[in-house]
């Protein structure tokens, strides 16, 4: 087994060598030994994870439990519980593909808004804010925020209940995908309310400095970092997947048929 110090390693990986003690400080490393004079002692297995947490945090996922869930499937590697790392990718995996559908079902959505067309449903049920919430995927308060900045006007019952019919779900689709693609509220407002006007001609109504291209643009840079996760979570299974081999001989389960996650 090969040794390495802190700048080879960290030479090898291409980061610099405190970014290296970071992930160690961080947890995200097996425990590494040191010489009697207090330097660090890095061997393959080490590399081996430097090479799974770079590959895990390479994509820019803007979600917080998406990032959180890699994190702990860093820490768990980290730990030479790679059986657990793996199922716990698997489940990641699952996430993106969820991701991926509702951020693709949001593109449809603002074309339709984009079109003057939106194709809603008269007779669909009415929700309150907590059921809307669960179906989002958002907390009550993130929807009572939006709804103080006034990117939401949502109409009330005869009794003063809020509810929220295909018009007002629709229109909180496009606001998360938004939020998730990192644009701010005032942005989002400024381009809800051109296109409660009639004007369609979005290209100029994000203009937040910096962010010139249109919101269909916007939503498909996020698709395509959900894509680039997806690819990158498929290469985390197989780098486990070797990390087992070499510590049992034995590989993991294979990753398109593997066992149920759930």
């Amino acid at each position: 087994m090969k040794f390495y110090k802190t700048a080879q390693v960290a030479k090898i990986i291409g980061v610099h060598p405190n970014t290296v003690r970071f992930y160690e400080n961080m947890k995200l490393l097996p425990a590494i030994p040191r010489t009697e004079s207090g330097y660090r002692i890095f061997d393959d297995r080490h590399l081996e994870q430097l090479h799974l947490l770079r590959t895990a945090f390479r994509a820019e996922i803007i979600s917080g439990s998406l990032r959180q869930e890699v994190y702990e499937i860093v820490k768990t590697a980290a730990t030479s519980h790679i059986d657990g790392a793996y199922q716990q990718t698997k489940r990641y995996l699952y996430h993106l593909e969820e991701e991926r559908l509702r951020a693709e079902e949001a593109i449809r959505i603002t074309l339709d808004l984009y079109e003057a067309n939106p194709k809603t449903d008269e007779y669909a049920p009415y929700y309150g804010r907590p059921e809307v919430a669960k179906i989002l995927g958002i907390t009550t308060d993130v929807l009572r925020d939006w709804e103080r900045n006034s990117l939401l006007h949502v109409p009330r019952d005869s009794r003063g209940y809020r509810k929220y019919g295909s018009k007002e779900m629709n229109r909180l689709k496009i606001i998360r995908i938004l939020r998730n693609a990192n644009y701010s509220m005032m942005s989002i407002l400024r381009m809800l309310n051109r296109l409660d006007k009639g004007d369609t001609n979005i290209r100029k109504i994000i203009d937040t400095p910096g962010e010139e291209e249109d919101i269909v643009c916007a939503a498909d840079r996020y698709i395509t970092s959900l894509n680039m996760a997806e690819k990158d979570a498929l290469e985390m299974l197989k780098i486990l997947d070797s990390m087992r081999k070499e510590n049992t001989g034995d590989g993991l389960v294979d990753m398109e048929n593997g066992p149920d996650i759930n």
